[in-house]
């Protein structure tokens, strides 16, 4: 099955068109397409991937098909032969023109239960399974038959699974690793990884690129504590962390036995919520700085000020684009840049000064210019303030 990036790039070639004239005639905005192009990220907007389908002249059944085989977490859906349960609503929704986060508009439905079933192959309750079934026109024989699908393969890997762990344990017990007594003096694996990433002062994304494992493995591993079980995994995470082989074998079985997340990772603790927004979508699409500079169209001196520093934007235009590159609605935006601002990191050492409203002058309106200015001193961060208040000391 033909992947979306690569159907745009033999229309391009096949139509002779550049990119962003492809964007400027079909109204499909030129980060997006960047971002199919580059990494294969397929649009999110309902429009945006109908206004491809049309270009390329694909039916619906098939276009549903090659959307979720190019998305992050990629499901085959074959042509012929039963569907699971992901399958089967997988692909009514995308066929119907919906991504989950529309279909959870119109459904009902939360947003992280269709997650769950579309990307993860989670089982819902009966009643949301029914809300599904009458919104997406299937029924119930179809509903039935998929989710006994998915039980039925879900037993198998978990008998899998067990098999493996148990495998492991026998092996581990005879290379004279310490399982017995969990080997108290040696952290969990997720600890180890969170400990090192840290450390290195990467993110999991570029920590996984640069020693070849998945993020998705290690961001599984930090938040939930279970372990990969390919060894082909497991491997490179060993080299990576540079530990003996019997500390990692070590704490490779404290985590089979009893997982645990990685207790001092808190990515966002000291973020304001637009930068943690933004951190969010970078490691959603593994994007470097550069990349991320690139997708939406602002300079990689701006991108590095927004992602490292959380500092807020100065200029209405950047505003714009980051609020169609997260895909929020203007009020959703506005509320999430007012919050930004009230959670401006300030050091205890540099007290607060009160803020005096500088927009009326000896008891008169100051006029829209100084009212811009107040807009402007509110966007600074508090050590930009404290560079403006020391350059007004040095006239008086």
């Amino acid at each position: 099955m033909a992947q979306l990036k690569e159907l745009l790039v033999r229309h391009l070639a096949s139509t002779d068109v550049s990119a962003r004239a492809f964007a400027e005639r079909t109204g499909i905005s030129y980060p997006t397409l960047l971002a199919l192009l580059h990494k294969g990220i397929a649009p999110r907007k309902p429009e945006h991937r109908e206004l491809l389908r049309r270009e390329f002249a694909i039916d619906q059944d098939a276009w549903a098909s090659i959307l979720a085989a190019s998305q992050k977490d990629a499901v085959d859906i074959p042509a012929d032969g039963p569907l699971n349960l992901q399958q089967l609503v997988l692909k009514a929704l995308l066929a119907q023109g919906f991504n989950e986060q529309s279909f959870a508009k119109v459904s009902d439905v939360p947003y992280p239960t269709i997650m769950g079933l579309t990307r993860k192959g989670a089982i819902p309750r009966s009643d949301t399974l029914m809300a599904i079934a009458d919104k997406l026109g299937l029924t119930q024989e179809q509903m039935d038959g998929a989710v006994a699908l998915s039980r039925a393969s879900k037993r198998g890997e978990d008998a899998a699974e067990a098999a493996s762990d148990k495998a492991d344990l026998a092996d581990g017990v005879a290379a004279g690793v310490a399982v017995a007594d969990g080997g108290d003096d040696v952290p969990q694996l997720a600890q180890l990884v969170a400990d090192h990433v840290g450390r290195a002062g990467v993110s999991v994304a570029a920590f996984g690129r640069l020693h070849g494992i998945p993020y998705l493995s290690l961001n599984r591993l930090i938040n939930s504590g279970v372990p990969p079980r390919r060894k082909s995994v497991l491997d490179p995470l060993a080299r990576a962390l540079g530990l003996s082989e019997q500390t990692f074998e070590t704490s490779l079985m404290k985590s089979k036995r009893a997982p645990l997340p990685a207790s001092a990772r808190r990515p966002g603790a000291d973020m304001t919520p637009l930068q943690e927004a933004l951190h969010r979508l970078v490691q959603d699409r593994a994007l470097t700085t550069k990349a991320f500079s690139e997708l939406a169209d602002l300079s990689v001196l701006t991108a590095t000020k927004l992602l490292k520093h959380g500092d807020l934007p100065g200029r209405t235009t950047t505003h714009e684009k980051l609020r169609n590159l997260l895909q929020l609605s203007a009020d959703d935006y506005q509320d999430l840049v007012a919050r930004s601002r009230s959670n401006g990191r300030v050091e205890e050492s540099a007290p607060v000064a009160e803020h005096v409203p500088i927009a009326r002058v000896n008891g008169s309106d100051a006029g829209p210019q100084a009212t811009e200015l107040v807009e402007l001193i509110e966007r600074l961060n508090p050590r930009q303030r404290e560079a403006i208040k020391q350059l007004i000391l040095t006239f008086i």
